[in-house]
C-alpha cells in the first residue's frame, strides 16, 4: 500500500472519529464549536462518499471549492465561538489539514 493511500485512510478514519465525537457531544449540549466540528468533518465525509463536487474551475488551482467552502465555513465557526484550547480546535485544526493535504498531495 502507497503512502498517499494509507494517507487518505487515515484522514478518513480521523473525519469519521471526529464527526462520531462531535454528534455524541451535541447530543448532551448543543454549542456552535461542535457544530463546526460536524460541518468540517462531515463535509469531507460527504465529498469522498458521494462525489458530489466535481465542479470544474477555469484555473484548475480550487480544487473541490463547494466541499472546501463548506470544510473552512466549519473552521471559521469553530474558531469565532470556541472560548478555550480544547478537543474540538485541535480536532477542527487537524481536519482541515488533513483535508488539504488529502486534496492537494495525496489525490493526484
Amino acid at each position: 500500500m502507497s503512502l498517499k493511500k494509507l494517507f487518505s485512510l487515515t484522514v478518513t478514519a480521523l473525519a469519521v472519529a471526529s464527526l462520531c465525537w462531535a454528534l455524541w457531544v451535541l447530543v448532551a449540549d448543543v454549542t456552535a464549536p461542535w457544530l463546526g466540528l460536524c460541518l468540517v468533518s462531515g463535509g469531507m465525509l460527504f465529498q469522498q462518499l458521494t462525489g458530489l463536487d466535481r465542479l470544474r474551475v477555469p484555473h484548475h488551482k480550487v480544487r473541490l471549492p463547494m466541499t472546501s467552502l463548506a470544510v473552512l465555513a466549519g473552521l471559521a465557526l469553530i474558531l469565532l465561538t470556541v472560548e478555550q484550547r480544547g478537543a474540538v480546535l485541535w480536532l477542527g485544526f487537524a481536519n482541515v489539514g488533513g483535508f488539504l493535504l488529502d486534496t492537494y498531495w495525496a489525490r493526484d
